[in-house]
Order: structure tokens, then C-alpha cells, then sequence
């Protein structure tokens, strides 16, 4: 198991961002925890909305006087094969877990037991790669919680019957929201959304100068529309069916151009046939541009895109949470999403955006966008400060400390 080393975050940095009342209920929590020895672990230390929120989340609660730690598990690229399925599987997919998934997935967790648990006062285990660790390690006192960020309200239950061996080891439960638990053999549940960092290069405001480079790496217009989706390139998200939207715009907008943004991340080896997929299906159309880290484009490119696009989509199927809703409503642009997961959480119907159930309703709205500038800039500012209330780095981190609070006491 690998150790993260992050960077630097000081709570004080937000004192300008949230309510005083926020910051000060943050202090009085982290105050009565000092010291508390607290573990992440996941799959990846890059790509993906979970690495993005411990870069974040770790030094902040070590900045509060907690003593936090992130270590990854090593796997081969069978065995994210294997996680990508079960990932899959868990949000619904058919699929049939083996006896030989089973004794590659145990195998990989056996060699990935060199840690001590009884370091620390609480560990906290993401997603599924790593959730049978706590069978091969002796958790000691510690208190130990799985963190899962994807629906599993309606899973494949031998899939789910496989998570729930490990149940017995943890002493709660954590999802967006409770209703994801669904078959879940776990009494203990607690429910906190993902979040954003205001102040990180993803979300903060960007000069002119960063703009300007950005618009070239991008490859856009910046004269002429765009919309945007980003994600990772995976089926749930239907980049094909941002693409038929993007199609049937294209009719009374011939001067649209849709950017598709993603990330390939080390544990998510499907992404690669999505990616390859995805440029076949778009051909020869200049106006779509599908680009990726491995294009030099990263956090701020991708800022700068949420922030010049007329319209954001995050047309999903299934979806856990979508961080990337949040980051659009944050610098002011609407979103138009898929009615799945926790994006009703941040898309008020009519109010900060639209929510669809499919490609002629993801059409409709974008249009009636694209056509209305006026109610653009009220649905973004109204957006920005729904995410402000709700779905901040700072709330975050105050919903942990909750947790380890109850945990710990």
C-alpha cells in the first residue's frame, strides 16, 4: 500500500467563502478531536472525483489538528478489470462474479494487508477496490467506516451479497445518500454528499492570462457557443447521448461546438474502450473536440470550460453523486443533467437548471438555454449559491468530524 503525500489547505482560507457560523461550528468540532489519528484509503491517488476530494480533504483535517493519512492499494490491471465490473454490477449492470473473480480480488487484498490499523483511531475505506481489506487486517480498537460513492440502491445481488461478507467489520456506513445503502447489511449509516473545493485550480477564478491559454489548448471559438460535459468516459454517463443532443442542436445552432472532457484514471481500465468508442461515433465534426489529460488539459482547462460554456450537461444513466454539476453551478453556468442519483440533489427544476430523462429532453432544455442569456446569468447565480449552502469542501469536513465524533465517543 502506498502512501499519499498532499499538499498544504488552511481552514482560514475559506473564512471568506462560508458563513462565519460554518467556520465556527468546524473549530468547535475539530477542537474536542485533536489528535484523532484518522486513514483513508482508496484505489487511486489521481483521477476521479474521490482522489480530488482527499487532495483536499486530508490536509484540512490535519490543518485542524486531526493527524490524517491516505494510502492507496497496488493492483494489477486484471484486477481493475475486475473492480470496473463490480463497480458496474453494483449500480444494476448483469454480470456474473466467479470463483476465480473472487480468488483474484482476495489475492490482491492480501497483498495490500501492510498496514497497521491499530495506528489509528479511525479508518475509512472508499468504494469497492479496497472493502475486504478489514478481513485481512486486525482492526484493533479501531473504528472503521466504507465510504461508498455509488448508488447501490438496485444492485446485482451476487454482487452485493460479495460486499456484504465484509459488512461485519465496519461499524458504519457512509453514502450520498441513505437510500444508495439499499441491500446493505449495515445498521449504522450516515449520509454526506461530496463536495468542492472553492479555492482549488478546478474552481477558482482564473485570470485572463489563464483563460486565454486555456480557449487554445481547448481548441474552441470563444465567439461562437458551447456546451460541455465532464466526466469519466464510462457507459453511466452516456457521452453518446450528449453527442445525439449536440446533433439535434446543431439544426437551429449551426455555430455550436461541444466540448467532451475526461480523465483517465488508473483504476478504471473500460475508460480506454468508452475513449476509443466515443471518437469513432463522432467522426469527422471539427466543432466536437473529446479531449483528455493525456491533451494537456487539466484542472484549470477544464475551469475555463465550465466557465465559457453557455450550457454544462452531465447526461447520466446512473450516477453517484456529479461533482462536475457542482463545479458548473459554481462559476456560474447551468446545468442540464440527467434525473439520476444525486444530481436532483443539486439541480433545482426551473430554478439552477434542468433535469432530463433523455437525449429530446436534454435537447429541449439546452435550446431553450442557448436561446436565453438573460435566463442564463439568473439560473448561474442562483446556482452558485445553492452550491455555496450545500456543497463546499467546508461542509464536508464538518460532516466528518460529525462522523468521528459519534464514532469515536
Amino acid at each position: 500500500m502506498l502512501k499519499v503525500h498532499t499538499g498544504s489547505r488552511s481552514i482560514k482560507d475559506y473564512t471568506g467563502i462560508i458563513p462565519h457560523a460554518e467556520f465556527e461550528k468546524i473549530l468547535s468540532l475539530s477542537n474536542k478531536l485533536k489528535g484523532l489519528k484518522v486513514l483513508h484509503i482508496n484505489a487511486t491517488a489521481f483521477g476521479g472525483g474521490v482522489a480530488e476530494i482527499l487532495h483536499t480533504l486530508v490536509p484540512l483535517m490535519n490543518d485542524v489538528g486531526l493527524s490524517a493519512d491516505w494510502k492507496v492499494i497496488e493492483g494489477t490491471q486484471e484486477f481493475f478489470e475486475l473492480t470496473k465490473r463490480m463497480h458496474n454490477a453494483l449500480q444494476g449492470k448483469e454480470d456474473d462474479l466467479t470463483e476465480k473473480d473472487i480468488e483474484l480480488f482476495m489475492n490482491i487484498t492480501r497483498k495490500n494487508s501492510d498496514v497497521n490499523f491499530g495506528e489509528y483511531d479511525v479508518v475509512v475505506i472508499h468504494d469497492p477496490q479496497p472493502v475486504a481489506i478489514p478481513a485481512v487486517v486486525n482492526k484493533g480498537s479501531a473504528k472503521l467506516a466504507w465510504r461508498c460513492h455509488i448508488d447501490t440502491s438496485t444492485p446485482n445481488k451476487k454482487f452485493m451479497a460479495f460486499i456484504n461478507s465484509f459488512m461485519k467489520h465496519y461499524d458504519a456506513g457512509i453514502f450520498t445518500l441513505k437510500r444508495y445503502a439499499g441491500q446493505l447489511s449495515i445498521e449504522r449509516l450516515y449520509e454526506i454528499p461530496p463536495s468542492i473545493d472553492p479555492l482549488s485550480d478546478k474552481n477558482r477564478e482564473l485570470t485572463q492570462e489563464e483563460l486565454k491559454k486555456s480557449i487554445e489548448k481547448l481548441k474552441i471559438d470563444p465567439s461562437r457557443p458551447v456546451i460541455t460535459q465532464v466526466s469519466r468516459f464510462d457507459p453511466w454517463k452516456d457521452p453518446k447521448g450528449v453527442v445525439d443532443t449536440y446533433r439535434n442542436l446543431k439544426k437551429n445552432h449551426p455555430e455550436l461546438q461541444l466540448l467532451l472532457i475526461g480523465s483517465m484514471a488508473t483504476d478504471d481500465p473500460e475508460g480506454w474502450e468508452i475513449y476509443e468508442d466515443l471518437l469513432r461515433y463522432v467522426g469527422m465534426d471539427y466543432d466536437i473536440k473529446v479531449l483528455t489529460n493525456l491533451n494537456s488539459i487539466g484542472n484549470i482547462e477544464v475551469n475555463a470550460a465550465q466557465k465559457l460554456s453557455q450550457v454544462v450537461l452531465q447526461k447520466s444513466l446512473r450516477e453517484g453523486f456529479a461533482l462536475t454539476v457542482s463545479e458548473a453551478l459554481w462559476k456560474g453556468t447551468p446545468v442540464v443533467g440527467g434525473n439520476v442519483g444525486g444530481i436532483p440533489l443539486q439541480i433545482i427544476q426551473n430554478v439552477n437548471g434542468y433535469l432530463v430523462n433523455s437525449v429530446e429532453e436534454a435537447t429541449k432544455y439546452t435550446d431553450t438555454l442557448l436561446k436565453d442569456p438573460i435566463l442564463r446569468e439568473k439560473m448561474g447565480n442562483k446556482g452558485k449559491e445553492i452550491v455555496r449552502d450545500k456543497f463546499l469542501i467546508t461542509r464536508h469536513l464538518k460532516d466528518y468530524l460529525e462522523l468521528f465524533r459519534d464514532l469515536v465517543r
